[in-house]
């Protein structure tokens, strides 16, 4: 009788099964593979235009019929439109990751973009509405509650460090709570005081705004901050908060993924890949704030800008945002022709404008 245990002891060590013996699943049994392609057609980098460059950042799409997507207030920061892309697949269905590529497709009028609804720092929230979705994307869906203290979770996001976006890590949930305290949010610094996940996730500037979630796919947190002077602490503003925010600004979402339209549904098996998104017009969608250059009633021709009237406010509004933008693609000897091409734009189309003298000056210095 006193063999058994000995007998046990070495099986566990030698790794032989134990006939008879029930098995115990293991709990982080997980295909991490398919759990990436369930969710990544949810995550969205976000590129977003600020004065003297550019920010960017990562989000994720939590209602596909209103094309709501989640991110950091510090991602936007007070910028009213962004840039977001979803995935972007090749015919051999392979998915695009050169971060090079998607940079390109802004000024090509390939980018969705994005309106700012609400913002809240002590989050460290914004909500942003898309103008249209690709045909792959999918949203995510928002879990109930939080997770548990021990849990695995995922994260997607695009890290600065590399050229590749819509990159994958793991790691395990270290503590739930209220936490008070402050992080750099661009040119200023924000103080956070909400729940948040502590996790062992790997984070990069570039993450945030990307969404944590579960071994179901269920979002859980928001990527929040890494913390450079402790090891595998890094932050995620939990679900409940976001849930929080959404309810604080009247927002309902749609919660059952599966319940999405049709045309959101992410391609079958076999099925054609998608194409790029349509173009959109370096335009806001809101009339109100900023008219169509089509409807502008400045002289689509060339014109000398010191030689031209004074321009209207919205003309002068609409010219700054452009000159922004090109100025995205001011670095770099492959960018130059289209920087150019950019600022000639504004030249020809808003004359008059402190943008188009701006831009006939940069024009100049580049000959």
């Amino acid at each position: 009788m006193k063999l058994l245990p000995k007998m046990l002891r070495l099986a566990v060590l030698c790794g032989l099964p134990l006939s008879g013996l029930p098995q115990r699943a293991n709990a982080e049994d997980v295909d991490t593979v398919a759990l990436y392609r369930k969710v990544v057609d949810s995550a969205v980098f976000i590129v977003t235009p600020v004065k003297g460059g550019t920010a960017m950042g990562s989000g994720s799409l939590i209602d596909a019929e209103k094309r709501y997507v989640i991110t950091n207030y510090h991602v936007v920061e007070e910028e009213s439109y962004i840039f977001c892309q979803f995935p972007v697949y090749q015919k051999d269905g392979s998915m695009v990751t050169d971060k090079k590529k998607y940079i390109e497709r802004i000024p090509a009028g390939q980018a969705l973009k994005g309106t700012v609804l609400y913002r809240d720092k002590t989050r460290d929230l914004a909500l942003v509405q898309v103008d249209k979705l690709p045909a792959n994307a999918k949203q995510i869906k928002l879990a109930k509650k939080s997770t548990s203290v021990g849990e695995t979770t995922y994260n997607i996001g695009s890290p600065g460090a590399v050229s590749q976006i819509f990159s994958f890590t793991s790691g395990k949930v270290r503590a739930l709570g209220v936490e008070d305290f402050k992080v750099g949010g661009g040119g200023e610094v924000l103080h956070i005081k909400c729940k948040m996940v502590s996790a062992t996730n790997a984070v990069n500037p570039g993450d945030s705004g990307g969404p944590l979630f579960n071994k179901d796919g269920e979002q859980v947190a928001v990527t929040e901050s890494g913390d450079t002077t402790a090891s595998l602490v890094n932050m995620f503003v939990d679900v409940e908060e976001v849930r929080a925010f959404l309810k604080e600004k009247k927002i309902q979402i749609k919660d059952d993924a599966g319940s999405m339209d049709e045309k959101h549904q992410p391609p079958k098996k076999g099925a054609p890949q998608i194409k790029p998104a349509d173009p959109v017009k370096p335009t806001t969608p809101d009339p109100k704030s900023v008219p169509d250059p089509k409807l502008s009633t400045t002289p689509d021709k060339k014109a000398d800008p010191a030689e031209t009237p004074a321009a209207s406010p919205e003309a002068e509004k609409t010219a700054a945002q452009l000159l922004q933008r090109a100025n995205l693609f001011k670095e770099g000897e492959d960018n130059q022709p289209l920087y150019k091409s950019k600022l000639k734009e504004i030249i020809t189309k808003y004359p008059g404008t402190t943008a188009a003298k701006e831009a006939k000056k940069i024009l100049d210095g580049l000959k």
